[in-house]
């Protein structure tokens, strides 16, 4: 390679950096098999021993020791049990790690990857599974060619077997309130409250009265009123019902999820990992209805 090449692939490196919060970072591929070719790259490009962390929208996470492209231990599965290196025959450690990188990768996008340093040292004839015989294991195992996302139900599905909400007794189909819904399958906590904070609101689990993270009614009563002002400033540029996320540096721990529609508020507490569950919650519940 030239010593202008080289300038060249820094300076596009230098026009196309840019600054993350967050040590993860996203496996592209829209597919499952693309997001597979793409953890097996992650693999053989790993020189020095690493611990290597994939993890999906819905939590699922393989976390694996990597070195020198070999995988010596594992230790988180989406799936089963953990493999167990030290009497397990190779045959089947193979078949079982092809298995595990497929399921990863099957799970729901965004996919992201952690890097980070072994927690023990590894031992002199620890030569683990090579990349080669994981990767020619994987082509064994179908997957499928189509885009897979978090599983979140629809509008109309959300619309349907509605409990009456307290909030109101005409606004039961709000946007708000099928998100408050539709965020039960991965929330660890909601809230659904009037925009007028003239009704008592809803509190699901770790926000009900008798958990960590309830909000009083003067923090709820502030919080509206904020909400309102944003609103009010952002109305030249959003049309319509809005959706504030929150995470945490680091892309570690609880997120939080605000819709906005013009009758109620829904907040949703989940684990920062999920995000993709609601940004996928979100879209559905902006698709017309059939």
């Amino acid at each position: 390679m030239m010593d202008t090449d080289i300038l060249g692939m820094l300076e596009d490196i230098g026009r196309s950096s840019v600054a993350r919060l967050s040590p993860a970072v996203t496996i592209a591929g829209e597919t499952a098999t693309a997001r597979r070719t793409a953890v097996l790259h992650a693999i053989r490009g790993t020189v020095l021993p690493r611990r290597l962390e994939f993890t999906a929208a819905n939590g699922d996470c393989l976390a694996i020791e990597v070195n020198s492209s070999r995988i010596t231990d594992v230790f988180t599965v989406p799936t089963g049990q953990i493999p167990d290196f030290e009497t397990e025959a190779r045959v089947e450690l193979i078949e079982k790690l092809a298995g595990l990188v497929s399921d990863i990768s099957a799970a729901p996008a965004p996919l992201e990857l952690m890097s980070g340093k072994p927690n023990t040292t590894l031992e002199a004839d620890d030569v683990g599974l090579t990349f080669s015989e994981i990767e020619n294991a994987c082509t064994a195992i179908e997957l499928s060619t189509e885009p897979i996302i978090s599983v979140v139900p629809t509008a109309e599905e959300l619309s349907e077997n509605v409990p009456d909400p307290v909030v109101s007794s005409d606004d039961a189909v709000t946007l708000a309130r099928q998100f408050f819904d539709g965020a039960g399958r991965f929330t660890t906590g909601r809230i659904l409250a009037d925009n007028t904070m003239n009704t008592a609101p809803l509190f699901e689990g770790m926000c009900k009265p008798s958990e960590r993270v309830h909000p009083d009614q003067d923090m709820l009563t502030r919080f509206a009123a904020d909400l309102a002002g944003w609103v009010d400033d952002t109305r030249e540029e959003f049309e319509g019902p809005q959706l504030i996320v929150m995470r945490p540096t680091g892309g570690k721990g609880a997120g939080l999820a605000v819709l906005s529609d013009s009758n109620q508020i829904a907040v949703a507490v989940h684990d920062a990992r999920k995000l993709g569950a609601v940004v996928n919650l979100w879209t559905s519940l902006q698709e017309p209805q059939k």
